[in-house]
């Protein structure tokens, strides 16, 4: 599994190619911190999204990049102020 940051104006979005991606805030955090949203590829969008809901682009690639910022600028303050719920996550136990 790879995890890769993607910061943006909105939030800090740290996407794994395991399927999933969590939500930070945009400011300097402890690796031990829980993220705000945890979302699922599908969210980004179809273009970075394989048959088995996982990651299907490489981290560096140009499409996961606007897929990623698309989101943040739609979603991202209200993922960083909880609005959206936990994500894929029912709780934050």
């Amino acid at each position: 599994m790879a995890r890769k940051p993607f910061p943006t104006a909105d939030a800090l979005i740290v996407v794994s190619s395991d399927g999933y991606f969590d939500v930070f805030p945009p400011i300097d955090r402890s690796p031990n911190d829980k993220p705000a949203y945890r979302g699922v590829i599908a969210e980004l969008g179809p273009t970075v999204r394989s048959g088995d809901d996982r990651l299907s682009v490489r981290m560096d690639s140009p499409l996961l990049i606007e897929a990623v910022s698309g989101w943040s600028l739609r979603r991202g303050a209200a993922a960083v102020r909880g609005e959206l719920g936990f994500g894929r996550n029912d709780s934050k136990n």
